[in-house]
């Protein structure tokens, strides 16, 4: 699997945008399928075959085009949208999913938590990933330092709690980097869970426009 660092820039993040592009009613995207998905590459930039969060093997059929996925017999988190098809899938997104590693730092006043949009969050169904829906506020100004922002998981502890169970808490780590907050982008980011201790708690906090949002997830 294809990892990102803790720190993504927002090229990364908006490569990871969804939908929001498709017209509905009953044009050419009215009946797309969507998956996470990992995505298998045959070589740089094409994507053969995909394993759903729900364990269904997708053949795709033409092979998919993936600019981002640049590396041959690769795996990539990925989100995918098609056609269902005799015999696979018809290929007609795939954008990538950054997949981060939580990292503790002994700094944590150092990382900035400036708000994001949360908008969803959930393990997978086949346990191998925590993945949040979050959208961020961009644009451009010529008086801003950059034109870009950063994003990842800080680990802040993982103990045992009262029942035994590993308890680890995560936060969003956020850097608007003063660029203007215009309008929104979404994206979506996916966090490794297969090396986690189970059973386990997962705590996510997320510092939001609207105040500090947390959510519990279960791993069994």
């Amino acid at each position: 699997m294809s990892r990102s660092p803790i720190l993504l820039c927002l090229l990364l993040i908006m490569a990871a945008c969804t939908a929001d592009q498709y017209d509905t009613g009953d044009g050419r995207y009215s009946y797309l399928s969507a998956d996470f998905v990992r995505a298998h590459t045959s070589m740089a930039g094409a994507v053969d075959y995909a394993v759903t969060d729900d364990g269904d093997s997708l053949i795709l059929n033409p092979e998919g085009k993936a600019s981002w996925a640049t590396k041959a017999d690769s795996v990539y988190r990925a989100l995918l949208y098609y056609n269902k098809v005799k015999g696979g899938a018809e290929p007609v997104v795939i954008t990538r999913v950054p997949v981060i590693i939580p990292l503790a730092t002994s700094r944590p006043d150092t990382l900035r938590t400036d708000p994001v949009t949360f908008e969803s969050a959930w393990v997978s169904k086949d346990g191998r990933y925590l993945n949040v829906g979050y959208a961020v506020k961009t644009g451009r100004s010529d008086q801003a330092d950059t034109q870009y922002q950063t994003l990842g998981i800080r680990l802040d502890s993982a103990v045992a709690d009262t029942e035994g169970r590993r308890r680890i808490s995560l936060t969003m780590y956020h850097d608007q980097h003063g660029v203007p907050e215009y309008y929104s982008v979404r994206g979506y980011v996916s966090i490794p869970l297969d090396k986690v201790q189970r059973p386990c708690t997962l705590e996510l906090t997320v510092n939001t426009y609207s105040g500090v949002v947390r959510r519990e997830f279960r791993c069994e």
